[in-house]
């Protein structure tokens, strides 16, 4: 199950809780999605800006599974017209 429970009060990251593949509940860290981004790219406004989009997407979520944190990373990237850095990002999650 991609998303766990929908959030009607949370609008902020800091509520946010993920679920690992082996199951265990751990607090959202953007921080993760903005060394993902910056190894992709030397661009702080194309960081930025993606950065800025997943997590308000994610913001709604209470649990929410890796998988689905990083479909939102590779669909955003792909949206804004990143194809490359979306392939590159997929590669790198799968190394």
């Amino acid at each position: 199950m991609d998303v766990l429970r929908r959030s009607q009060a949370t609008m902020y990251p800091g509520g946010l809780t993920v679920e690992n593949l082996a199951g265990k509940h751990i607090p959202f860290n953007s921080r993760k999605i903005h060394r993902s981004l910056t190894a992709l790219t030397n661009d702080p406004t194309v960081v930025h800006r993606v950065e800025s989009l997943i997590v308000a997407q994610l913001a709604g979520f209470d649990v929410v599974a890796t998988g689905t944190i990083e479909a939102t990373i590779v669909e955003t990237l792909q949206q804004l017209g990143y194809g490359n850095m979306a392939q590159n990002y997929r590669r790198r999650q799968h190394a």
